[in-house]
């Protein structure tokens, strides 16, 4: 085998295990600790309408592609903020991987009860955050949730 082989294998092998080149194990979990925690303050600050809370956890240039496929940036959700109450949310069956030292992306089955304008959103995403560290912060910079189906109801 190549050098050029060996060398692409071994970043295809760490990079589908999520470990970064000098990083352990428990500095990968300690990461993903932190950016749990901080997403479900966030959603917990939604539910109690902290929005600078929320601000100071985006990213400048965040953007969500949302269940409706349209593009919202920071200013979209503040101009719509006051519209959105979020009930109760449960996050599952997550994914996360450190793509390198300062990035990183989660994907979570959410169970959602919220309105919007008073109309119910609906009950089942798949979101996938993308997070970028500045300093020891851990900021949302991109956000893509995708509506799933309820599941069939048998007869």
């Amino acid at each position: 085998m190549t050098i050029v082989r060996v060398v692409a294998v071994a970043v295809l092998c760490l990079s589908s295990t999520g470990v970064v080149a000098g990083q352990s194990a428990k500095e990968l979990a300690a990461v993903e600790q932190q950016i749990t925690t901080t997403l479900h303050q966030m959603y917990e600050a939604e539910k109690r309408k902290d929005l600078k809370f929320i601000f100071s956890h985006l990213s400048e240039d965040f953007a969500e592609v949302a269940g409706d496929g349209k593009v919202y940036h920071r200013a979209d959700i503040e101009a719509g903020f006051k519209d959105v109450v979020l009930n109760d949310y449960k996050l599952t069956d997550c994914i996360f991987n450190l793509m390198t030292r300062d990035a990183a992306y989660m994907s979570c089955l959410m169970e959602l009860n919220a309105t919007y304008k008073g109309q119910p959103f609906p009950g089942r995403f798949r979101v996938t955050y993308t997070w970028t560290r500045r300093n020891k912060d851990w900021l949302l910079r991109f956000e893509q949730g995708t509506v799933v189906p309820e599941p069939a109801k048998s007869k």
